[in-house]
């Protein structure tokens, strides 16, 4: 199958797993290929995280002796951190879970679910970061995209991992937690 039939076939699947069928799996290819080609959507999404991260530069370095080039090699080392760290420590945790079988089938969906779900946040900061949304409002519209990220989140590793809700959730709330780490020691430099 050609690179345009595989990024239609996930797309088709986000739709379907963002409607909660458990049908989308089918046009996922969960292969260790498929997994490498899912960090596309990184690649798509670098773009509005490029953007936004340009546009913070000021209140993100106040107090920090980084300047504008440092700051932007800092923050592109982080993105790529933020794309690796969770599926490496998902490699684990599967065996874990004694569902080593299903490590492709989780990350190449959570990778895809990464468009919508963070495209949907990196547009929301974006519109703060223009003042197309009047102050604080980024933020609480945020909190929605947070509980998409929960919900979807669950949904997916539950199905993909098979495992019940509250393993799901916690898988979810993992992945959160290595993001604020993650952020919080990135910001110190």
């Amino acid at each position: 199958m050609s690179a345009g039939g595989r990024l239609r076939n996930a797309l088709r699947g986000i739709r379907l797993v963002l409607a909660f069928d458990v049908r989308a799996w089918t046009y996922f290819d969960r292969s260790l290929r498929g997994f490498w080609a899912s960090f596309i959507v990184a690649v798509l999404l670098a773009p509005l995280s490029f953007t936004h991260v340009v546009m913070q530069f000021g209140e993100r370095t106040s107090g920090s002796h980084l300047t504008f080039v440092p700051y932007l090699i800092v923050e592109s080392l982080s993105y790529i951190v933020s794309w690796t760290l969770f599926p490496f420590v998902m490699m684990y945790l599967v065996d874990l879970l004694q569902r080593p079988q299903r490590y492709f089938s989780y990350m190449v969906v959570y990778n895809w679910l990464q468009l919508p779900l963070s495209g949907f946040v990196y547009l929301v900061y974006l519109a703060g970061d223009f003042h197309i949304l009047p102050p604080g409002a980024a933020e609480s519209i945020w909190l929605s995209g947070l509980l998409a990220f929960f919900v979807y989140g669950s949904f997916i590793a539950g199905y993909a991992l098979q495992q019940g809700m509250g393993t799901a959730l916690s898988i979810v709330v993992l992945d959160f937690v290595l993001g604020l780490i993650t952020e919080q020691l990135i910001s110190r430099i």
